[in-house]
């Protein structure tokens, strides 16, 4: 029975490809963060007895499942995208796939030395590449970086292993970790206030937390307004409590881009 011969070029596109739709995804995630953090939240604020006012987050648009489908699909993508490239380096070089070949995401030297140059050429995650790929490869493995753990290559393995083994990220809402809550505007002109309190950055938000604590620099009028700013964020949170900040989705998909650079264009689309 004829057997299907890999052809190393169809993979190397294939892999572009995983790419494009990994950038894709990412932007549909941002776009959808950006939606919800720019959603006003609705609610009229409480009178304390210590003559201040309390604000309360009820937000219009809060984060939803599918933001963390699209997670789990922008790290498959790209997880895989690396896996595939090993496959086109390995059939290149005259060898065949097998199941124990992948895109190594080593954390330790120690690692790299024991799992994946000991037992190449011949056997480990990397057999039959060529030394020139294992060493490109080695250049840009996690455990070169002062965190190896966040680096961005080692959450791409991160949380695509959590979200195909257990379960979806939870996209929970926070204040940001980077700016401070301000009075925008105060009706009627002539009124002044000033926040006396506000969650520490980098607090995660439930709908009706007290998001802020104001106090009239004067009198308080019978009727007024008070608009604030609630720098927000959206963090992923897996199984194990492990957090993901939405910010980090461009640096990883970066990483993966410029880990598959050396053999393609990761983007032909561009």
């Amino acid at each position: 029975m004829a057997t299907h011969k890999i052809d190393p070029d169809e993979v190397l596109l294939g892999v572009a490809l995983k790419l494009v739709r990994a950038r894709g995804l990412y932007e549909g995630v941002i776009e959808e963060i950006e939606r919800v953090l720019t959603s006003p939240t609705e609610g009229r604020p409480d009178a304390n007895t210590d003559g201040t006012f309390s604000s309360h987050y009820w937000p219009t648009a809060e984060p939803h499942p599918a933001m963390s489908l699209m997670l789990g699909e922008f790290a498959h993508n790209a997880r895989s995208a690396l896996d595939n490239l090993v496959t086109a380096l390995v059939v290149r070089n005259g060898g065949s796939p097998k199941g124990h070949h992948k895109f190594p995401l080593t954390t330790h030297s120690n690692e790299w030395a024991n799992s994946v140059v000991e037992p190449w050429p011949d056997l480990g995650p990397l057999a039959g590449v060529t030394r020139e790929d294992l060493d490109l490869i080695h250049d840009v493995q996690p455990f070169h970086a002062g965190d190896p753990a966040g680096h961005p290559l080692a959450l791409v393995g991160r949380v695509n292993n959590a979200d195909k083994h257990q379960m979806l990220h939870a996209a929970i809402a926070y204040t940001a970790p980077d700016a401070d809550q301000q009075v925008l505007e105060v009706l009627p002109a002539t009124t002044r206030v000033e926040i006396v309190w506000t969650p520490q950055r980098s607090t995660l938000l439930t709908p009706g937390d007290e998001v802020t604590r104001y106090r009239f620099l004067g009198p308080v009028p019978d009727q007024w307004r008070v608009k604030l700013n609630w720098p927000l964020a959206i963090v992923f949170r897996d199984h194990k409590g492990r957090d993901l900040l939405f910010s980090e989705l461009g640096h990883m998909y970066v990483a993966v881009a410029l880990a598959v650079q050396p053999w393609i264009d990761p983007d032909p689309q561009a």
